[in-house]
């Protein structure tokens, strides 16, 4: 079904959504974020949720990056 011709479109993100390409940044780690990382992605290379949370507690990375 095609829209009345006097109402707008719903148009994709374009660059002025802070997401040119469709891509996010890449997140950076400070050097002991990333120590903490290693370490507990070298006990546990599949964190778990409670894991993730918990990393993501200690570190200020949001969870959705911890993977």
């Amino acid at each position: 079904r095609s829209l009345p011709s006097g109402e707008p479109r719903a148009r994709p993100a374009g660059p002025s959504s802070g997401r040119e390409g469709g891509r996010r940044k890449r997140t950076t780690f400070s050097k002991a974020q990333l120590e903490l990382l290693v370490r507990a992605f070298e006990k546990e290379p599949y964190p778990g949720i409670a894991l993730r949370e918990q990393l993501s507690g200690l570190t200020d990375i949001p969870e959705s990056r911890i993977q």
